[in-house]
């Protein structure tokens, strides 16, 4: 079915919001060995993550999760939930969940973690640059 004018300058709008996101991300453990932890961004441009925002994930995750973690953690931003957000890598929720002290609160569920906009928010500012947004 064909996009309307509308559908089709929200995506746009949508391509122009995540120009900066990173798309291919590395494991906690490697960016922790560099000495000034670097990602890069869709558009090409080096993006560097906040060294004690790595540390403070570290140490809430295992050996195995600190391997298995990609950083940036994404945070799923949809048109459908419009007060709420999701994480859908297992292992981010497990780790956030650990960092944050949330005990059994925002369970993984069903290929998801939804968090309310506001904590998300917070999550953002919080991990420097460890902690994205995409917006879908």
């Amino acid at each position: 079915m064909p996009r309307t004018p509308d559908e089709h300058w929200i995506e746009n709008e949508f391509r122009r919001l995540n120009a900066g996101m990173v798309t291919r991300g590395r494991s906690l453990e490697t960016l922790l060995r560099e000495a000034e932890p670097t990602l890069t961004t869709r558009d090409g441009e080096a993006f560097i993550v906040d060294r004690g925002a790595l540390e403070r994930l570290a140490a809430a995750g295992t050996p195995e999760e600190r391997r298995a973690l990609m950083i940036p953690i994404t945070l799923h931003f949809t048109a459908d939930a419009t007060n709420e957000v999701y994480v859908s890598e297992e292992t981010a929720a497990a780790v956030l969940r650990k960092a944050e002290g949330w005990g059994p609160s925002y369970p993984y569920r069903e290929g998801k973690m939804w968090l309310p906009l506001s904590l998300a928010m917070e999550l953002i500012r919080k991990y420097g640059g460890a902690v994205q947004a995409l917006y879908l």
